[in-house]
């Protein structure tokens, strides 16, 4: 059964329906995550899974990670390809990728645990923007509920789960935790760059917004990150991201659009650590009044980050918001060293190197027994599938805003 919306246009009403309209391959890397990943099976196992294929890319992992999806294999419609060297996460969904049919590809991180209705909000979601030729997917936020696991997991599970609240519907970025593309738009663009080890998601989000695209946050699917943080992996994290960044190669529409699509206060919060430093540092060594700047910069930095701290508190705890801002300043600081030390081996002769997009000389890197990187065609998806065509409906109330025409 489908209703007519006030466009003249129709919109499935059953999940069976929905399901077969939007035909759905799940691609989940998966390097080492046998723990992880039981409990994200287990999750999509609570969902809808008609016409639907889920992926398993074990990345060469050293666990368990096959047998698990071996004892998955009769309860899901779940396959296991199995690469014979680690080539990375990018490198890994796009492989994936190749290896599905369907028109629709969502990505899932093996630590991720989906919502039991996370498959047709996703179909849904689809389906209310399917007369926009320029939505290009639709992501999914972090649940601000996961298992408490000590401050910093809380905090870094606390912190993106709002940057995904204080995010525009009609989002620039890509977040490949938790998102659904199109695959004739993520073929067009060529996948993710596999030279990168950090920071694939943003180039391909820039990638795509430079073309006119966009992605739209569904704040129904809420999925529980499962991932477990120490301090020396977070920093080192961090550091890694910042570098691949730093040295990320875009064409200049690219490059324009990833300007444009950061927050003022976001590039803002990059300058204040570096004064208050300074201004802390010739406070000890030379003037007491310089006491006074540092003190105005760290005001400054409270003021940007109110929202965010409020969030936190009401979250959590004053003391737990007042450690959060410390160390989202040590973050930035450490952000800042990284830009710095990348610059350092960019100018220096000894640091000038390939830029990261630009594959390094010698064998491929993915290993010369992988398949290609070039994409196949397609083969016609099964009997009783339709692909998408001019389905839509009004919006309604729910945590979806209503349509931009």
């Amino acid at each position: 059964m489908a209703e007519v919306t006030k466009r003249g246009t129709f919109r499935p009403k059953s999940d069976s329906l929905s399901a077969e309209t939007y035909p759905l391959s799940i691609v989940i890397p998966a390097y080492n995550a046998a723990g992880f990943l039981r409990s994200n099976l287990e999750a999509l196992a609570r969902n809808d899974l008609s016409n639907t294929e889920i992926l398993v890319v074990d990345d060469a992992s050293e666990d368990d990670t096959a047998a698990v999806v071996e004892s998955f294999s009769r309860r899901l419609p779940v396959r296991l390809l199995r690469l014979p060297r680690n080539v990375g996460p990018a490198a890994a969904r796009n492989r994936g990728a190749e290896a599905t049919n369907f028109l629709y590809l969502l990505f899932l991180d093996a630590d991720i645990q989906v919502p039991d209705r996370a498959l047709f909000w996703f179909r849904d979601t689809l389906d209310l923007y399917s007369h926009r030729p320029d939505v290009a997917g639709v992501l999914g936020t972090y649940s601000e509920r996961a298992p408490r696991r000590g401050f910093l997991s809380d905090y870094k599970n606390l912190t993106t789960s709002y940057l995904y609240r204080a995010t525009d519907t009609w989002s620039p970025f890509c977040h490949t935790a938790i998102v659904c593309l199109r695959r004739e738009v993520f073929e067009s663009v060529g996948g993710f760059d596999e030279t990168l080890r950090h920071g694939e998601d943003f180039k391909l989000g820039a990638q795509l917004g430079s073309r006119g695209f966009r992605l739209i946050i569904d704040r129904r699917i809420q999925a529980v990150h499962l991932k477990t943080y120490t301090w020396s992996k977070a920093l080192r994290e961090d550091w890694d991201r910042v570098q691949s960044l730093s040295r990320l190669e875009l064409d200049p529409a690219a490059k324009r659009f990833s300007w444009r699509a950061h927050r003022w206060s976001r590039l803002l919060s990059l300058a204040i650590p570096p004064g208050i430093l300074i201004c802390l540092s010739l406070g000890i060594a030379a003037n007491p009044h310089w006491h006074l700047c540092w003190l105005g910069l760290a005001g400054v930095f409270l003021l940007l980050h109110q929202r965010y701290l409020r969030f936190l508190r009401r979250r959590g705890s004053f003391s737990f918001a007042l450690q959060a801002a410390f160390t989202q300043l040590a973050e930035l600081t450490l952000a800042d060293l990284a830009l710095i030390w990348s610059l350092m081996q960019r100018i220096t002769p000894a640091g000038r190197r390939k830029p990261a997009g630009e594959p390094p000389a010698g064998p491929d890197p993915r290993g010369s027994d992988l398949p290609p990187p070039s994409l196949p065609a397609r083969g016609k998806l099964p009997a009783g599938t339709s692909p998408s065509a001019t389905r839509t409906r009004e919006s309604s109330a729910s945590p979806l805003p209503s349509q931009r025409d």
